[in-house]
């Protein structure tokens, strides 16, 4: 990554955003000895919280735009509005606008306690939980890792994961709470894996893109998420290596501009790519120029929902000399992630589990599919559907929603509709509760043995 910190080592640095862990990012920068301010953009953040950035950290703070005169440097996450009025003084003014993933990279860069282990990154619109799971797993066989993902931080040892940590965003900045809270267990690991929302921070040995598809729009639909997830490609050290989807040739032109090396992957028959993944029955196939590993799968799951995590981790897990055998035991012995389309009995009652923070309505559908062909033709479906809170990712667009229960009304026997925003939605019958843990709880008072319970609602877990 190219390393900038020596540009403003001693400059006057405003953070904007204080929702999305920009709060740890201004404590870091102080620490650095920078005159720090911090911008509560979206007025999240409680009085007390910034009195005490103020008072332990002699960080400034506010709630409201501020002038720009003085500052040096303006962080900004991608996805802010650009014209928040500090974004467009800035840009009229000439001053260095940089994001939050930019700065990560630049903190950790200092980070000694992070030399000499493997460092691997993965951001993507889809797969990346599932995907950094499995590798940490392959990993885990020869080396202890700690994994961080929106499930949480992790010690993996010998297939084992030993929850450390909960509650962390995969905002860029919560690397370094991560970092943080792994520090003070005192434990050694060999290798740190990150998934990271829309982007990079330049301080992964191995960065990932799982997949730019779908693609959206963030920062008030001025730009593509695609976009600021090339970060993963520009921020990239020289000598990094690039896992990177065959169907994205954005990401795949952009590396080859840069000069990146590159190993590409594909869940698709029809795509060239260094490893291939196949599903044929309940046999899961990775197949490379240099091996072909087979695994048995188990029917406790919608294998094909992991198909990108297989061959995600396995690309990786080979170019890291894991031994083939052990990448096929991992994928042999893998059931799914809870909240990623899986399988489980609940009191009698099927439950089609794909509650997670990446959820969207085409996943939604996928759930609904699967989880018809699992149960008779007279139990009900009772189908838990919505958001927890907007600020998880792009939340779930309630028009999309609207246009789901609409097509797919007739297949459902009983709607509970999950967040505020799900108010709007326009369904006879519909049930309207706060969270995932009522929305079950209803969903189980209506529903009898042998039915159907579909949850799908896009929350951190």
């Amino acid at each position: 990554m190219n390393n900038d910190f020596d540009l403003f080592s001693k400059s006057s640095v405003v953070v904007l955003d204080l929702t999305h862990a920009g709060i740890i990012i201004a404590q870091k920068l102080a620490e650095f000895g920078l005159n720090v301010t911090a911008v509560d953009v979206y007025k999240t953040v409680d009085d007390d919280t910034l009195k005490l950035l103020e008072s332990q950290y002699g960080i400034k703070t506010c709630k409201s735009p501020t002038s720009v005169d003085n500052f040096d440097v303006i962080v900004s996450p991608v996805h802010l509005d650009p014209e928040y009025e500090m974004l467009v003084s800035a840009r009229n003014t000439g001053k260095n606008i940089i994001s939050h993933h930019k700065i990560v990279g630049m903190i950790l860069h200092h980070n000694k306690k992070l030399q000499g282990m493997k460092i691997i990154e993965i951001t993507g619109s889809k797969a990346k939980t599932s995907s950094a799971s499995i590798l940490a797993d392959m990993l885990s066989r020869e080396m202890v890792v700690l994994l961080h993902t929106s499930r949480g931080l992790e010690i993996w040892r010998n297939g084992i994961a030993e929850k450390i940590y909960s509650g962390l965003s995969i905002a860029p900045g919560s690397i370094l709470l991560a970092l943080d809270e792994f520090e003070s267990t005192g434990i050694d690991v060999d290798c740190c894996i990150f998934e990271v929302s829309i982007g990079g921070t330049g301080i992964g040995d191995i960065g990932i893109i799982s997949t730019l598809e779908p693609d959206y729009g963030i920062a008030k639909s001025s730009s593509l998420a695609s976009d600021a997830k090339l970060q993963m490609v520009e921020y990239a050290k020289s000598d990094g290596l690039m896992i990177l989807n065959a169907n994205d040739e954005k990401a795949i032109k952009r590396a080859e501009e840069l000069g990146r090396n590159i190993i590409t992957f594909t869940d698709s028959n029809n795509l060239a790519a260094d490893i291939q993944v196949r599903l044929d029955g309940k046999v899961v196939s990775l197949i490379s120029k240099d091996a072909s590993i087979d695994s048995i799968i188990n029917s406790f799951y919608n294998a094909f929902s992991y198909t990108t995590a297989f061959v995600v981790s396995g690309a990786v897990a080979l170019n890291m000399g894991i031994d083939p055998n052990t990448i096929s035991d991992v994928i042999s012995g893998f059931i799914g992630l809870a909240g990623r389309m899986q399988e489980t009995e609940l009191n009698g009652r099927v439950l089609i589990d794909n509650s997670n923070s990446g959820m969207d309505i085409k996943s939604a559908e996928k759930s609904l599919d699967h989880g018809r062909s699992k149960i008779a033709s007279e139990s009900k479906i009772i189908m838990v559907l919505g958001e927890e809170a907007e600020q998880v990712c792009e939340g779930l667009p309630p028009e999309n929603v609207q246009e789901f229960v609409r097509r797919r009304k007739p297949e459902i026997n009983k709607l509970i509709l999950v967040g505020e925003r799900m108010r709007d939605i326009a369904y006879d019958g519909a049930i309207y509760s706060p969270d995932t843990g009522s929305g079950l709880e209803e969903a189980m008072e209506l529903s009898s043995k042998g039915d159907l319970i579909i949850s799908c609602v896009k929350c951190f877990r």
